[in-house]
């Protein structure tokens, strides 16, 4: 299958890099030149997206505003992709993907992805599609690239609200572990003592237990930024007319700690939290 990758920060390079290993032509395209460079040589370049020819089109950006200022340039949808199929791989609100759906019709698919980069390029991550069910299976062989994929139904809208929570889940989990390891330091226990106490907890989610490591890296070096965090817990908040104190918690926290210097670190940097800047 030809398919034209459109956003390359860390989502979407290593979802092209996996597209490369299962033999997929690949055209790529970012709005920072640089992070193309790794692909040439091994896919097409394209100068901007209406460059694209592809049977598909994948759109991974950080943000909504990202997303349909590349996607709906002007409010409308691009004629350059007439007759391709559209998949937006980013994590937007459930209201972003209708707007999509509205523009490009049956050819719109959404598909955020579930899984770290690492797990990406590795194809150990899981699609979460929503969408046309014609759509769905003529991008079978897209859905291949992982090892596993959940079915969202037609409404695009709806794999959004799935990823959404599965997010939720994560965040609200990390600013918990965070607070622990804060708690543990305040109490006189060393940063070996805590790891130990975290990876032998039965309480600990695999999710969260994988990111053990970065809550004593001084450095939190990852690529889920806490930026990324409070968005996704915005968004979340909006799935709900009620009060969700524990949630809208965390999402301040985020952009508590990202206001201190870490915005650029990974989220376990929320240990970080009250203690000053970034070094």
């Amino acid at each position: 299958m030809r398919i034209a990758v459109i956003g390359l920060g860390g989502m979407g390079s290593a979802l092209a890099e996996r597209l490369l290993d299962e033999g997929h032509e690949l055209e790529v395209w970012n709005r920072s030149p640089a992070r193309t460079t790794p692909f040439e040589g091994r896919a097409e370049v394209l100068a901007d997206p209406d460059a694209a020819t592809a049977d598909a089109v994948v759109v991974s950006l950080a943000d909504d505003a990202s997303l349909l200022e590349v996607a709906l340039p002007g409010g409308e949808a691009r004629a350059a992709w007439t007759g391709m199929l559209v998949v937006n791989a980013s994590t937007v609100a459930p209201g972003t993907q209708t707007t999509l759906a509205a523009a490009y019709g049956s050819r719109f698919v959404a598909a955020p992805i579930l899984g770290a980069p690492h797990a990406v390029q590795a194809g150990q991550a899981r699609w979460l599609v929503g969408g046309p069910g014609p759509a769905r299976s003529t991008l079978a062989p897209l859905w291949a690239a992982f090892v596993a994929t959940t079915e969202a139904g037609e409404d695009p809208a709806r794999a959004s609200v799935v990823k959404l929570l599965s997010n939720q889940l994560l965040l609200v989990g990390v600013a918990m572990v965070a607070e622990t390891v804060r708690l543990g330091r305040a109490a006189g226990l060393d940063d070996t003592a805590l790891t130990d106490l975290l990876r032998e907890s039965p309480m600990l989610a695999p999710g969260l237990a994988n990111r053990v490591d970065g809550f004593v890296d001084p450095q939190h070096a990852g690529w889920f930024t806490s930026p990324l965090a409070a968005k996704d817990l915005s968004h979340a908040l909006d799935l709900g007319d009620a009060s969700f104190p524990v949630t809208a918690a965390a999402r301040d926290a985020y952009l508590r700690v990202a206001a201190d210097g870490w915005a650029d670190a990974d989220v376990t940097a929320l240990v970080e939290l009250g203690g000053g800047s970034a070094m």
